[in-house]
């Protein structure tokens, strides 16, 4: 088969199956700050944990949110409590909670409202209206290399706004830490942007590719042809 033929094929199968899965794709990942004025015994480890936000790919009305803990095998630090706050200005951007979503691990959480210990230091925090918790029992939560997955009925770019602008706050509450198995709580901070390409994006880079290979393989053997295009404005 020629090369160009070949790439012809290619383009066609390849962007068949894209359009078959033209859904966007992308997700952004928080970390968690340390409160001011709040307990220290967890300071040091606000880092080993964080939460993706992305748009459900079977149903774009719903966000899912999923709790990660990247802490050392060896650890015993555990995310044992998570915790929403809205402004009162979106206090409609988020609905139907639902925990456990394609969980990672033996966790297993209780949708269910509760304080976040040392909310009252941070900024803008507004009463819980969504959150959830385990027993306190290390094997339910959500231990090293695991993750939570919670979802939410809502608009993806909007969560992303008001996470951005602080007006939707997440905090979650860690356990068994590893002084002492002490205990302190987080809030979301700034993102650390991880996107996922939509497919037609990864479809047009393709595209590109290809073009520009076969462009350099057939000036090996012909001249540039020169071709003035007419724009109409």
């Amino acid at each position: 088969m020629k090369v160009a033929s070949f790439c012809a094929a290619l383009l066609a199968t390849t962007g068949i199956a894209l359009a078959a899965n033209s859904k966007p794709a992308s997700a952004v990942t928080f970390g968690f700050n340390n409160i001011t004025g709040g307990d220290t015994v967890g300071d040091a480890y606000n880092s080993n944990f964080s939460f993706d936000v992305s748009q459900s790919q079977s149903d774009s009305s719903k966000v899912i949110f999923k709790f990660l803990n990247s802490s050392p095998s060896t650890s015993t630090a555990a995310i044992k409590q998570f915790a929403l706050s809205l402004d009162n200005s979106i206090a409609g951007l988020l609905s139907n909670i639902k925990v456990n979503v394609d969980n990672i691990g033996t966790v297993k959480f209780d949708s269910k409202v509760q304080n976040l210990p040392q909310s009252n230091l941070i900024s803008g925090w507004v009463d819980e209206i969504f959150g959830g918790g385990t027993d306190g029992a290390n094997k339910n939560s959500v231990q090293s290399g695991e993750v939570l997955g919670v979802s939410f009925t809502g608009k993806y770019t909007d969560v992303i706004t008001a996470l951005n602008t602080g007006k939707l706050q997440v905090g979650i509450h860690v356990g068994s830490l590893p002084i002492n198995g002490a205990s302190d709580s987080y809030i979301s901070g700034n993102p650390s942007t991880k996107s996922v390409p939509e497919p037609a994006t990864v479809f047009g880079l393709m595209a590109f590719g290809i073009g520009g290979f076969l462009t350099r393989r057939n000036g090996k053997n012909s001249k540039t042809k020169v071709i003035a295009a007419k724009v109409t404005v």
